[in-house]
């Protein structure tokens, strides 16, 4: 329940600024400025409205399907509207206090205010296009090469937060799996977050990605979205598709001395940070790689005595500025980390999750390249 008081609060707040700055001002007629009140207040409360939509079965699949596409588009752009005209008032009052009182910038002149508002909102439509196209599109191969003790080079390709859901388009997830296998992969590794909806309404595209092959095969471990959706059947569901499935526990790759384990994200368990049995099976000579959804314990992980720890759950940020708030709960953001002579390496993530929207963080599936050390 707090989620919900937290959110309505936070949508009737935000509604009331958007509003007060577009219309508040000047001899708008009342009926106006209520019409963008309730505009905006639908779009901000879309995900609890498309939620609660969803939990109670009220629209078909494909009627359900459209209004969450549409629901979200209009939640995302809200926000991008609201943080430019956060910021350009902050920095609109600030620059005119400390660089001049000139007439032609004077941030309460309604006309002066009126044409501003008119190109924010054109900027925060171009920006909403551009992050719609940004999550949409294909992903990018990210490349990664790291020395490591192996015999031979070693294809690992990472997928993960594809957020599958009844709401996606199947195409998306069936570009996501040609792409992968036309990398010719030794592993694949689907370190959480695959799944994000009951197993009934994926068939199509769990067909999809059953089709994903590799050498020495496809290991998954759970992210929260499959705890959150029912860890036990998206547990199951990976096995009947003959992927291997690694919560506390790892397996030993023969002939390519790589261990591989995973740490499945409980939400009940977030914080612990003891795992006693989890290299039970490796060799000391092994290249040991952990599979843990949330990168923020990613120090205590690999202290355990892992090479490389494979993360994702911070979708790079997503939509900017969250790359801000994503940076401060989980410590690290995208990309590569140095910790202590070990690697974490955290990928972007090959979908979204709620709004169909990515600007500033486009989505990635990722090649990492083990070479023998020379």
């Amino acid at each position: 329940m707090f989620f919900i008081y937290a959110s309505l609060i936070i949508a009737l707040a935000c509604s009331v600024i958007t509003e007060r700055t577009l219309v508040g001002y000047g001899n708008h007629h009342w009926t106006v400025k209520l019409g963008v009140f309730i505009i905006f207040l639908s779009a901000w409360l879309a995900p609890l409205t498309l939620g609660f939509a969803r939990r109670h079965g009220w629209f078909g699949d494909e009627m359900y399907s459209r209004f969450d596409r549409i629901g979200y588009m209009c939640f995302g752009f809200a926000f991008i509207l609201f943080v430019l005209l956060f910021l350009r008032d902050g920095f609109w009052f600030a620059g005119y206090r400390i660089f001049g009182k000139s007439p032609a910038w004077n941030p309460t002149d309604v006309i002066i205010l009126g044409r501003a508002n008119i190109v924010t909102v054109i900027i925060a439509i171009l920006l909403t296009v551009y992050a719609w196209f940004q999550a949409t599109a294909q992903p990018k191969v990210r490349e990664l090469e790291l020395k490591a003790g192996v015999p031979q080079s070693v294809r690992i390709v990472q997928i993960n937060d594809l957020h599958l859901n009844r709401s996606k388009p199947l195409v998306q997830t069936r570009g996501v799996i040609e792409l992968a296998n036309s990398l010719n992969p030794d592993i694949i590794v689907l370190p959480g977050d695959i799944i994000d909806d009951s197993l009934g309404y994926l068939a199509p595209h769990l067909e999809e990605l059953s089709k994903l092959k590799a050498k020495y095969g496809v290991y998954f471990s759970a992210g929260n979205h499959e705890y959150y959706n029912g860890f036990v059947p998206s547990v199951w569901q990976m096995e009947q598709m003959g992927f291997n499935v690694l919560s506390e526990n790892g397996q030993k790759i023969e002939g390519l001395g790589i261990y591989i384990a995973g740490i499945s994200d409980n939400p009940a368990a977030r914080d612990r940070k003891e795992y006693p049995k989890i290299l039970t099976g490796s060799k000391p000579g092994d290249y040991k790689i952990l599979l843990a959804h949330n990168p923020r314990l990613a120090k205590e992980y690999l202290n355990l005595g892992f090479d490389l720890q494979l993360s994702a759950h911070t979708h790079g940020g997503q939509i900017f500025p969250f790359h801000i708030l994503v940076k401060i709960f989980n410590r690290y953001l995208s990309g590569k980390y140095d910790i202590d002579g070990k690697t974490l390496y955290i990928s972007n993530g090959a979908g979204y999750w709620g709004p169909p929207l990515r600007l500033f963080a486009p989505s990635d599936i990722s090649l990492i390249t083990l070479t023998p050390k020379i």
